[in-house]
């Protein structure tokens, strides 16, 4: 055992040169895609957002009345949206302490009940915000958001269609 420790202890400076060395080289190593860049940052969610806005309102053709609408139609559901999501937060807390403790099953179903009903309300909410937003658009806009829709759809659909059967099935269980 002791030959052991005092084996490493001689070898410990003979390999702090070669780290040193494959860590001083890593760009030879590897190309230079490959290395992450410190100064390249990931757009954050609201400029993502914010460019997705300006691409709507270009493909729609939208003028700026138009425009200046959708934008409070998408303020008020925000905030709205933002309450439905605390206590969504709120709620889904709640159950992982139910879950925990000695709960009944029938506290745990209200619990389930409560969770499912904001979640109904939430997708209700987006579909009021849907219908506000193409009460503003002339016809021709419309059938060119169905058509943008659809592209997207087509685009994440399979993605989305996963998702969605991943959580069907383990409903079913």
């Amino acid at each position: 055992m002791k030959f052991r420790a005092v084996y490493w202890l001689a070898a410990l400076p003979l390999l702090l040169p070669i780290g040193s060395v494959l860590t001083a080289d890593v760009e030879s190593l590897f190309p230079s895609y490959a290395i992450a860049q410190e100064t390249s940052e990931k757009p954050n969610k609201e400029e993502f957002r914010k460019r997705r806005r300006e691409q709507f309102r270009q493909q729609l053709n939208l003028t700026s009345e138009q425009a200046a609408e959708i934008d409070q139609i998408r303020e008020q559901s925000k905030q709205d949206k933002e309450s439905k999501r605390d206590a969504l937060r709120a709620a889904r807390d709640e159950m992982q302490t139910l879950m925990a403790s000695d709960a009944s099953d029938d506290e745990l179903r209200a619990q389930h009940r409560v969770l499912q009903d904001l979640r109904r309300e939430m997708g209700e909410a987006r579909f009021e915000t849907k219908l506000k937003i193409r009460q503003v658009l002339t016809p021709e806009q419309r059938t060119k958001m169905a058509e943008l829709q659809q592209q997207r759809k087509g685009r994440w659909g399979r993605r989305q269609g996963r998702r969605h059967h991943r959580q069907e099935s383990s409903q079913a269980e």
